[in-house]
């Protein structure tokens, strides 16, 4: 019986490594180290990164909920989800922004003391994903306390479609825009849940086959259609065509690749967000140190060093500080788990 999908470790496990190189990127491009290369070439790539990473992530998220959403919704699991992503939220907000704050004058976007101020109706930086990623399960839970489970399985997909039109008008306090941009592919993986298979399907040919196809249309998008992001963030709905056709095939090559012999890919899937709370803290000192210290030009160098650091680097550092009495950083303790204050009381009254 197979107890876990891992086509999509693998997928979040790919998608994380996208990420950190697209910020380690932003960032080389922010310091002027990519000044001699065409700047229609730089922001394609970060529009590849946008098309390949964030869709994933949210398609991902939507299929497994959506896969339990008959047994698994409600004010306790929404309550959860708090604990999950927004208690992380504020507290990764609080130390990068406390990071750049520090680092004023060595950053290529220092912080003020007043962003530490807003993050709880204006995410910054990369930290927008885990506002949206609550909005949205915000909405879903709504819509099944109005519509129950199975309407709002056929709704889901049309609210999408009406937020992405909805897009141009909405207001940029509380991530909006990115939130209209960003349902769909939730929608997406809710839709289609009952139909993703659970088991690969191994094989290298497909999966060089999907490779390949996902790369030219990649580079056709961008260099011959105009069709990628105009969002640095999530995907402008003019992109809408390209990212779905980008996400079947990356699923497609997932699911080619064997069920045994790739554990360290399936592992930086189950720690994806462990490594996306931590990875900037070394990115962004790596090319600190490399460029304002070392005046290292060699791109090569703030890759090899800023890729493995910004993934090893997050994981042994995370692992620490779970195995510490700072823990704290990732999930609550328990008198501020809403979860748990929500069990308790329930438990109160039912006594």
């Amino acid at each position: 019986m197979v107890s876990r999908n891992i086509a999509l470790d693998y997928a979040k496990g790919i998608g994380i490594v996208i990420v950190v190189f697209a910020h380690l990127w932003r960032g080389l491009s922010g310091a002027g180290l990519l000044n001699g290369w065409g700047p229609d070439l730089v922001a394609g790539v970060s529009s590849a990164c946008t098309l390949l990473s964030m869709p994933i992530f949210f398609f991902v998220s939507g299929l497994l909920y959506g896969r339990g959403m008959d047994r698994r919704h409600g004010l306790k699991e929404f309550a959860g989800k708090v604990d999950a992503i927004f208690y992380p939220y504020l507290i990764w907000s609080l130390i990068i922004g406390l990071f750049e704050v520090l680092g004023s004058g060595l950053r290529n976007h220092s912080g003020g003391w007043g962003d530490l101020l807003d993050i709880l109706w204006n995410p910054h930086g990369i930290f927008w994903f885990l506002y949206v990623l609550l909005l949205t399960f915000a909405l879903i839970e709504l819509a099944i306390n109005f519509a129950g489970v199975q309407r709002t399985r056929l709704l889901v997909l049309p609210i999408g479609v009406l937020l992405l039109w909805m897009h141009p008008w909405a207001p940029k306090l509380f991530c909006l825009p990115e939130f209209c941009m960003s349902f769909i592919y939730f929608a997406v993986g809710v839709t289609l849940a009952g139909s993703v298979p659970k088991v690969q399907k191994p094989s290298w040919a497909g999966f060089a086959l999907a490779l390949g196809g996902l790369l030219l249309l990649t580079y056709m998008a961008h260099s011959a259609w105009g069709m990628g992001t105009h969002s640095l963030r999530s995907v402008s709905p003019n992109a809408l065509p390209t990212a779905l056709a980008v996400l079947a095939l990356f699923m497609a090559m997932c699911y080619a690749l064997p069920e045994t012999g790739l554990s360290w890919l399936a592992y930086l899937g189950e720690r994806s967000m462990d490594i996306y709370l931590v990875h900037l803290l070394f990115v962004a000192t790596v090319r600190i140190i490399l460029q304002k210290a070392l005046h290292t030009h060699a791109l090569g160098v703030y890759f090899v060093f800023g890729i493995s650091l910004g993934i090893g680097g997050a994981l042994v550092l995370s692992n620490m500080i779970k195995s510490s009495r700072a823990r704290y950083l990732f999930s609550p303790p328990r008198f501020l788990s809403l979860k748990l204050r929500l069990a308790t009381s329930r438990s109160s009254v039912a006594v």
